[in-house]
């Protein structure tokens, strides 16, 4: 248990919620699904029951064991592909959905690498606050960088409350099964470039967004136009919508 604590990686027991996930996900036996932390296959097992095919990694090689002798007729019948392996350096395959309870440590890399993919919808349990952040608005003190990227490449909500109770081992935080849609809430046509603006602004966020976005734009040489109403504002006070604005009007 401490080696899974270690990784960040919380296995959820209570059946209740894995059938919520399951329902959330709104399955088909069309489907596949890709799922990250498989862990001791409680989910895994729903999913198979639910789906055409499942591609599962798994980085713990006492996991994978464990999953191969669980799962062994599902991987012979190909319905079932596990992968041992780090999911942030692994290529993914083809999927429709991502349904996972992921290792809680990784949460932000594999969230921005799972952006950068073709799905239908995901369904994924996070720890508590990073979901608070990814929803969050203009003006809370959860608002940041992960909040304004995301909403460049989907729509976020939290569908519901996991206790710490119904994982082993037991984490010290709540968690939230979050529902993500792959359809952008803002428009923006180069995404490289608007994430390296929000990753520059928000890691300068106590200065005035003015001087903070000619900064920017000096570095880059590049010329952009900030709104006078903004100049005077910190990063975390201004909406989605402005930043992809300033972004666009790059010529």
């Amino acid at each position: 248990m401490r080696l899974l604590r270690s990784k960040g990686q919380y296995v959820l027991k209570d059946v209740r919620f894995l059938k919520k996930i399951i329902r959330y996900a709104d399955l088909s036996y069309d489907d596949v699904v890709l799922e990250v932390g498989c862990g001791t296959g409680k989910l895994t097992r729903l999913l198979l029951k639910n789906v055409k095919k499942v591609y599962g990694i798994e980085i713990d090689q006492r996991f994978v064991r464990y999953l191969q002798r669980k799962f062994r007729k599902e991987i012979e019948d190909n319905r079932f592909e596990l992968i041992h392996g780090d999911a942030l350096k692994v290529e993914f395959p083809k999927f429709d959905k991502f349904i996972a309870n992921i290792p809680y440590k990784i949460s932000s890399p594999l969230t921005f690498k799972l952006f950068k993919h073709n799905f239908k919808l995901a369904v994924i349990t996070y720890q508590k606050e990073f979901a608070e952040r990814l929803i969050a608005k203009p003006g809370s003190k959860k608002y940041g960088r992960l909040s304004v990227v995301a909403r460049a490449y989907c729509r976020a909500e939290i569908l519901d409350i996991i206790p710490p109770e119904a994982f082993v081992p037991r984490p010290r935080v709540e968690s939230a099964i979050v529902r993500i849609v792959p359809e952008p809430e803002i428009e923006v046509r180069d995404k490289e470039l608007f994430e390296d603006m929000i990753r520059f602004v928000f890691s300068n966020r106590r200065k005035m967004l003015g001087k903070v976005l000619k900064e920017w734009a000096e570095k880059k040489g590049i010329s952009i136009k900030v709104p006078d109403e903004i100049k005077e504002k910190r990063a975390e006070d201004v909406d989605a919508c402005t930043y992809a604005e300033i972004v666009n009007s790059i010529t």
